[in-house]
This record gives structure tokens, C-alpha cells and sequence, in this order.
């Protein structure tokens, strides 16, 4: 028996707060390498509606970066 992993979610959006620039980092790799806002919510542990807003709130996620949807 596995115990449940920690939901990514809660952790990224904390790294958000205690960290911008960190989270800035970490999602735009995330961003750059899956070339899809919704793998890359996938590949983070995100709701791509969470994503999706990060990336209103803050469009240095996405700028310069080509993605499928």
C-alpha cells in the first residue's frame, strides 16, 4: 500500500507566495518543455484553470514561449 502523494497543487501555489521568481522558474521550464498549457498543467499537478490563471496573473510564464493551446 502507497500513502497518497502530496498534492502538487497546494505546494506550487505556496511556492507562489514564499517564492515568485522560484515558481516563475519552475513553470516556465514546466511551460517550455511540454509546449502545451494543458500538458504542463498535467506534467505540474495543476487544474489547467489554475495554470491558465497564473499565466493571466503573470504572462512572464508563457512570454516568448510557443504553445499548442
Amino acid at each position: 500500500m502507497t500513502l497518497p502523494a502530496e498534492p502538487r497543487e497546494r505546494l506550487l501555489l505556496a511556492l507562489r507566495r514564499a517564492d515568485p521568481d522560484a515558481f516563475r522558474r519552475e513553470v516556465r521550464a514546466v511551460l517550455a518543455a511540454q509546449a502545451s498549457t494543458r500538458a504542463a498543467a498535467r506534467a505540474l499537478g495543476l487544474a489547467e484553470a489554475t495554470l491558465r490563471a497564473a499565466i493571466a496573473d503573470d504572462p512572464r510564464l508563457a512570454a516568448g514561449l510557443e504553445l499548442d493551446d
